[in-house]
């Protein structure tokens, strides 16, 4: 395998980005295996799971996954791979069952992944272990306030320390949700010809692109179409002003926040919000109690999208949890669940749904869009001469502004500072000898060995 020079691709004091890591497939292999085989993954919600036997299918990189509630009531997640011959054991994309069965040759997995069955085993083995051949487990599955995720690495950080200071702001999310958070239905799924790193910090960064590339679709939804204001989240129609006071993008270690401040624009691309304004007026007072002023009042209901790296975004008032699914280096799916606070109003859900088909879903209105540059992006790179270009991501460097909260900020959703530090992750992460580095924690063992060397 020929030798990479990450700092090339991705210069971080300059906020270049080489355009072939959008199309190598030598990258891609390394991404699946030092990003999607060592980072914390969301596997999905346990709303998705009430009972004992209730599963979904998903995906951690390409490796096909079970995630299922046993007879014990404990989630775990397996590769959906009969240990046999390695067909799929599952070809629902959930639902409730008491085992998964090959369709093969008929060897079957309790809900704890055991192996159960196997056709004429007294005839045909001499003592099989049947031990040794349950269902590959993901090595590590755990729960941060409903949100489930899976790692495959054994020696990674917990959940909470990989997720580090961005739980505060997850936090108003899940802990503003009455009743708790809960997702709506199954995912939408989109599938789209590029590379699953651009719709990615599209989504947690990228306020620039909002009124130009989907001026169409602002003529017609939301505050802008309905003529309740002359600009969507502070930028005018078709980039003509900004306003940069009232909006922040935040930069932690390994994950990143964009977000309005003023507690309701969240819901400005909505065609009718007075429900969820009314919800969110009506529930503010129970946030501030529990969260306190900054984020019951400024982060509560607004815009904010939350950027778990790598493929990760929870996004408030569009009200949904979206995942980058990479099918290669120049395929990816998007999964998009609506989600809501579990005790809203039947009305009030509809309404979060409703839009959340419209925009975000396989036809949504801003979905077609970001597809369309994501492909056009990455197949230019096709080209030789093309692939030596690098990308500028500068916009607000060296701008920052106080913030209470955890991170650094800097002014503005115009602003470039969230694609930034998901590419400088990206290249922290490509670099790391271990699942501890790419947090930037020494490994256990290796500091013992520094200790004791």
């Amino acid at each position: 395998m020929k030798n990479i020079n990450y700092q090339e691709l991705v210069d971080s004091e300059q906020a270049l980005q080489k355009r072939s890591i959008f199309w190598d497939p030598v990258i891609y292999e390394e991404e699946l295996k030092q990003i999607f085989n060592r980072c914390w993954l969301f596997l999905g919600h346990e709303s998705q799971l009430p009972q004992t036997g209730d599963f979904i299918r998903t995906y951690m990189g390409e490796d096909d996954v079970i995630v299922v509630r046993g007879k014990d009531k404990v989630i775990r997640a397996f590769l959906n791979a009969c240990t046999h011959r390695g067909n799929k054991v599952c070809q629902a994309e959930g639902g409730n069952t008491r085992s998964f069965t090959c369709s093969y040759h008929g060897w079957s997995y309790n809900t704890e992944g055991e192996l159960a069955g196997v056709p004429l085993e007294k005839e045909i083995y001499d003592n099989l272990d049947r031990e040794r051949f349950g269902l590959v487990p993901v090595a590590r599955v755990e729960s941060y306030k409903g949100l489930l995720f899976g790692c495959f690495s054994e020696d990674a950080p917990s959940l909470v320390e990989y997720l580090g200071d961005i739980a505060w702001y997850i936090d108003v999310v899940t802990d503003s949700a009455k009743g708790g958070l809960e997702v709506i239905g199954t995912p939408y799924r989109t599938e789209i010809p590029g590379n699953w790193k651009l719709p990615v910090e599209n989504a947690i960064g990228d306020g620039y692109h909002v009124a130009w590339a989907h001026a169409g679709a602002m003529s017609v939804v939301g505050a802008l179409g309905h003529g309740r204001s002359d600009n969507v989240l502070g930028i005018s129609a078709n980039n003509t002003n900004v306003d940069q006071s009232g909006a922040i993008e935040v930069v932690m270690n390994t994950h990143t926040v964009l977000t309005t401040l003023d507690g309701q624009s969240g819901y400005a691309l909505y065609d009718h919000p007075e429900p969820v304004l009314a919800h969110l007026a009506e529930n503010r007072p129970r946030v501030i109690e529990k969260l306190g002023e900054l984020r019951g009042k400024q982060l509560y209901g607004s815009e904010t999208h939350i950027g778990v790296f790598p493929n990760l975004q929870i996004i408030q008032g569009l009200n949904f949890i979206r995942i980058i699914h990479p099918k290669g280096p120049g395929k990816f799916e998007v999964w998009t669940y609506g989600m809501c606070e579990r005790e809203m109003p039947e009305e009030t859900k509809e309404v979060i749904h409703n839009h959340v088909r419209q925009t975000f879903g396989p036809a949504g209105l801003l979905e077609g869009d970001d597809g369309d540059f994501v492909e056009a992006i990455s197949h230019s790179a096709a080209g030789y001469a093309t692939r030596q270009m690098k990308g500028f991501l500068g916009m607000g460097m060296g701008r920052k502004v106080p913030w209470d909260g955890p991170g650094e900020a800097s002014p503005g959703l115009v602003n470039e500072a969230c694609q930034r530090g998901f590419y400088d992750q990206w290249r922290r992460s490509m670099e790391a000898t271990n699942a501890h580095e790419i947090i930037g924690q020494t490994a256990p063992g290796v500091l013992r060995e520094i200790r004791h060397g």
